[in-house]
């Protein structure tokens, strides 16, 4: 019995020898090369036969294609086709070229045989992996929210002719970006360059303040003025332009306000001038010079109306149209104006800019006693003369000196805050505490040497021929007479060109 199943076992043995053998024969023969087996794909890419530097070359040219492929964002009737470059879509080409070159090569023994056999008959495509982050897929919807939702719109305010005029509000569209967001990612995974439309959600947003909110913004809550009528055409021009961008803000309750981002950017596209503007303790011409009026006015019309001033700076030198410490720098990102509506009602703020005055007065409900007003005093802390530095001018006759450039008076001042109850005195506290640079003055000493004048005597020979010693006294005082006139027009030349000098 034994010896009958040792019978049925040999030929079964041989014949799996066999079988692996030839399976091993075939995944030998099919991978011992250096190139991509044979109907493999990466995407619509053939790469079969392709050695992997082959491969990569040809997906990178394929990808650079890609890129230009439009996605379409779209919400309701509303849409936004952007190339898939833009998007910030990447494309992983060479985890592909590595798995088609995987292809009847990774795995065991068996997985690879049945691989190879498949790819004899059928063709194997292998999917170019696209990927976006999650952070990308956001900043791509909040670029272009407005082309894909009409925008909610609260109710506001227009004044005209000393009147308020209330605007009213409009329901609208608000991105669910958690559902957006997958969206975008989970489509950009399963790339199709043929359909790539993604559907973004949206949902209702309604408006949180109705022209009933705004009837009772009518007091004024702090008013505050300053000229510029001594400035040049330019600056004049520049604050005119920042407060009208400022003009006609509404601002509602726990809201806040940059002016920087109102006024900005500082371009002759954006209707400014070059004018005078402070840089490293000199006066240099940039455009937008004079927007620091504009919100240095803006800031004493906020602190008077009692709002919550979150970031405010002073200029690095002092500056002629408000006391000490009442000046509100505006220098790009680094110096900004910022405050918040602190009062439970809207306020809508007014700027009014010509005759060389400009103007901010802000409105809202007013909630403070009527037998309490405030007001705001400058104080100097220290006071810092400019030094003098010298500096030496070869185009000046040593000696002299000029005063090329004016010093300024360095300061430490701050700004109080006193409240009166019925005209007495209850209250007082700094408001803040601001230090301006001395600038040195800068005086240009002569070097210049002054030549002296050079006399020139007219040397004759003494010597005579024995033809001269024979001559009359006419001759010799004719002689004489033409030495003396040799003489004196050396000594006219020398003199004339000492002067030209």
């Amino acid at each position: 019995m034994k010896q009958h199943k040792k019978m049925i076992i040999a030929p079964i043995v041989i014949f799996v020898v066999i079988m692996v053998a030839g399976m091993f024969g075939v995944v030998r023969s099919a991978s011992s090369g250096d190139k991509i087996l044979d109907n493999v794909y990466i995407d619509t890419v053939y790469v079969g036969g392709m050695t992997q530097a082959e491969a990569k070359k040809a997906i990178d040219t394929y990808i650079e294609e890609t890129k230009d492929v439009k996605i379409t964002l779209k919400a309701g009737e509303k849409s936004k086709s952007i190339s898939a470059e833009k998007a910030g879509i990447e494309f992983n080409g060479e985890k592909a070229v590595e798995d088609a070159y995987g292809a009847g090569r990774d795995g065991n023994l068996f997985s690879r045989f049945i691989e190879i056999c498949k790819l004899k008959k059928s063709n194997d495509v292998i999917n170019l992996e696209t990927t976006i982050t999650e952070e990308q897929a956001k900043s791509l919807l909040e670029t272009y929210e407005k082309k894909l939702i009409i925008k909610m719109q609260n109710a506001s305010l227009e004044r005209k002719n000393g009147e308020f005029e209330v605007i009213d509000a409009k329901s609208g569209q608000q991105i669910e970006y958690d559902e957006s967001v997958k969206a975008v990612c989970d489509h950009v995974s399963a790339w199709d360059k043929k359909a790539m439309s993604i559907e973004v959600s949206v949902e209702e947003e309604k408006p949180k303040y109705t022209a009933d909110d705004l009837k009772e913004v009518k007091d004024v809550l702090g008013t505050y003025s300053t000229s510029y009528a001594s400035s040049s055409s330019n600056r004049r021009m520049n604050v005119e332009r920042g407060c009208e961008l400022i003009d006609g803000t509404t601002l509602y309750p726990g809201e806040s306000l940059s002016v920087y981002k109102l006024v900005q950017p500082f371009t002759a596209d954006n209707g400014y001038y070059t004018a005078p503007s402070y840089a490293s303790g000199k006066v240099v011409e940039t455009y937008g010079g004079g927007i620091c009026q504009v919100s240095t006015t803006l800031y004493n019309a906020v602190i008077r109306a009692e709002l919550n001033v979150t970031e405010r700076f002073n200029h690095s030198m002092t500056v002629h149209y408000v006391p000490l410490s009442a000046d509100a720098a505006i220098a790009g990102t680094t110096k900004d104006l910022k405050f918040e509506n602190n009062t439970d009602t809207p306020i809508y703020i007014e700027g009014k800019a010509g005759g060389g005055t400009i103007a901010f007065t802000i409105y809202g409900k007013e909630t403070r006693d009527e037998n309490r007003t405030i007001e705001f005093q400058s104080k100097t802390i220290s006071v810092k003369s400019p030094s003098k530095v010298e500096v030496k001018d070869s185009t000046l006759e040593e000696g002299k000196t000029v005063v090329r450039e004016y010093g300024t008076t360095g300061y430490v001042a701050e700004l109080w805050k006193i409240v009166y109850v019925d005209g007495k005195e209850t209250e007082r506290t700094k408001v803040n505490s601001s230090t301006y640079n001395a600038t040195p003055t800068t005086v240009a000493v002569g070097t210049k040497k002054q030549e002296e004048k050079k006399e020139t005597t007219e040397k004759t020979d003494a010597s005579t021929t024995e033809a001269g010693k024979q001559t009359t006294a006419t001759t010799a005082a004719t002689t004489e007479a033409s030495k003396q006139t040799t003489t004196q027009k050396n000594d006219v030349n020398t003199s004339k060109s000492t002067e030209e000098e």
